[in-house]
């Protein structure tokens, strides 16, 4: 059209080119001179007014030429904005094409008039196929009253809504969607369709699923005494119980993204655990194994038991579960129990050697006072009266021994089974010990002499009178039997601060040096005591008696020097 148009200006420029040559060769007229005056005016006035309409036409389709390269001008202009329109329009259509999410175009009553790429693969039906169906038929049943209650209020009220609802693709199960529809107004603002978006939200809801599982599970194992952790396969913490991080002096929040190493545990228990670790990821075998931590509270032992994930879990990578179980107890009861069994295995051969030993040392007096009982009886008419004495002191030396034999078993019983009690008393302790010293024949094969000697800041003392006579008879008889006939023995009795302090020291035969650790024991005695008379109570019955009053005992000896035993005991017994 623009062509025709410049090819006609052409023309009539150069018709008017033309017609300006013939009205310069317009010839005159030979007539006479007033009427060739009168003529030549005439004609002088049309070719003028010949040429000025020449030469408006002229300034006309100057004009127009003006005005057409104006057009050509203006047309170029519209030809290159029309090519970035048509661009835009393109870039545009490719992005609604190919966006990740479903967009659809809808008339009023949201039948499909546009789909792109995403809507065709969340609904499962081809784009040129969606176009034309109504948008309600890709929806569950469930969902299709509140998507018509929708649909009326985008048309009514022209405002964006957004829902979330249940799409049914074709052939598939249904999923969750977040919906929002948008109405398309003309200018007079009425609806003319509306343009929808759609977002498959099945991850996030699973997600949302997972962390409501997690904060359930949380909530669970926080008021659980349960020690569980969830580790990776790299030995990073993934989750930890309240009371799992507790044994760490942290908050669970603390334990997650910290390794075993990072949480203090030795060298050789990482290497085990990240071992172990990756056995069970791989076998997919549980191990149950033990560790000692030295933890906020002091060394406690864990038994733990390093589980596999199942497969459907929602953990990514092959992490493992972790439970710890506190087996410190278990195992000082365990301790307990095998030194209980030990203990009565002892008890079972203290036993028998109870029975032995003490039907040995009984069946010796038993038989003296038998004799001495018998000669008495047959042959004691022509005594002396002295000789009778005699052989009534053996009588009684003899009952005595056996009387001090079961008085010793018998505290002895008392206290391993807890019946023997401390009944203390005030009581002078100087003159106690001077008493007891006095009164009691020890030995009556020897005549030693004991060197009492008191430092004492305060005389007066609460003691249990029977269990300090215990003490005090069977250390001055060990260090008067086991000392040279005549030998001096040196008692010492202190006081030091709240303490009681007993030594008595002798000269005697010592005790070897592989004998001092079993002194304490039942029926033990020494390897070097010869005949002298005893059975190894002695020094059972005086530990048994000063630990009752929560004191201690000591011995010192050297074979051939003597022995030193002291016995420490608080002045006022407290219950």
């Amino acid at each position: 059209m623009e062509d025709i148009f410049d090819t006609q200006l052409e023309a009539a420029i150069q018709k008017l080119e033309e017609l300006w040559q013939k009205t310069e060769q317009l010839p005159s007229k030979s007539n006479p001179a007033w009427q060739v005056f009168a003529e030549e005016t005439s004609f002088q006035t049309e070719k003028l007014l010949l040429k000025e309409s020449l030469h408006e036409l002229g300034n006309t389709l100057q004009e127009l030429q003006c005005t057409l390269e104006e057009m050509h001008l203006k047309n170029d202009q519209l030809a290159v904005n029309q090519m970035l329109l048509e661009g835009e329009r393109q870039r545009y259509q490719d992005l609604f094409d190919f966006t990740p999410h479903a967009y659809l175009v809808t008339d009023v009553a949201a039948v499909i008039t546009e789909a792109n790429q995403a809507a065709a693969k969340l609904l499962g039906v081809r784009c040129d196929r969606l176009i034309g169906k109504p948008l309600i038929v890709f929806l569950s049943e469930v969902e299709r009253r509140n998507f018509h209650n929708k649909l009326i209020k985008l048309q009514s009220n022209k405002t964006t809504q957004e829902w979330e609802l249940e799409i049914q693709p074709r052939n598939k199960q249904p999923l969750p969607a977040a919906c929002i529809g948008v109405p398309i107004l003309n200018s007079y603002s009425h609806v003319i369709g509306l343009r929808w978006q759609l977002q498959d939200i099945s991850q996030r809801k699973q997600a949302e699923e997972m962390e409501k599982q997690w904060r359930m599970l949380d909530r669970i194992l926080s008021a659980s005494p349960a020690k569980i952790c969830l580790i990776d396969e790299t030995g990073k913490y993934l989750y930890a119980s309240p009371a799992a991080a507790k044994i760490f002096g942290l908050a669970a929040t603390e334990i997650v993204g910290k390794t075993i190493q990072n949480l203090g545990f030795s060298p050789e228990i990482v290497e085990k655990f990240d071992r172990q670790i990756e056995t069970v990821a791989s076998t997919k075998v549980s191990i149950t194994d033990e560790f000692t931590l030295y933890g906020i509270n002091g060394v406690a032992d864990y038994e733990y038991t390093i589980a596999p994930l199942a497969d459907d879990s929602l953990i990514e990578g092959n992490a493992v579960v972790v439970t710890f179980r506190d087996i410190s107890k278990h195992k000082q009861i365990a301790l307990e129990i095998n030194k209980a069994l030990t203990k009565q295995k002892q008890l079972h051969v203290m036993k028998a050697r109870l029975i032995s030993i003490v039907s040995q040392e009984i069946r010796t007096p038993l038989a003296n006072i038998y004799a001495s009982a018998e000669i008495l009886t047959n042959y004691s008419q022509n005594w002396s009266q002295e000789k009778r004495n005699k052989q009534l002191q053996n009588l009684q030396k003899s009952v005595k021994y056996i009387n001090q034999l079961f008085d010793d078993l018998m505290l002895i019983s008392e206290a391993e089974v807890g019946k023997l009690q401390v009944n203390p008393s005030i009581l002078n302790i100087e003159q106690f010990c001077q008493k007891l010293i006095a009164q009691t024949p020890f030995c009556e094969e020897k005549t030693p002499t004991i060197n009492f000697s008191v430092n004492c800041e305060y005389s007066n003392v609460c003691l249990d009178k029977k269990l300090l006579r215990y003490i005090l008879v069977n250390l001055l008889s060990n260090a008067i039997n086991y000392s040279p006939d005549s030998s001096e023995i040196q008692f010492d009795l202190i006081t030091e601060g709240k303490g009681l302090i007993l030594r008595i020291k002798d000269s005697g035969i010592g005790i070897p040096a592989g004998d001092r650790s079993h002194i304490f024991e039942w029926f033990y005695r020494g390897s070097n005591v010869g005949n002298v008379e005893g059975i190894g109570l002695g020094l059972s019955v005086v530990k048994q008696c000063v630990e009752l009053h929560k004191g201690k005992i000591a011995v010192e000896s050297e074979v051939g020097i003597g022995t030193t035993v002291t016995v420490t005991l608080p002045m006022y017994y407290a219950r």
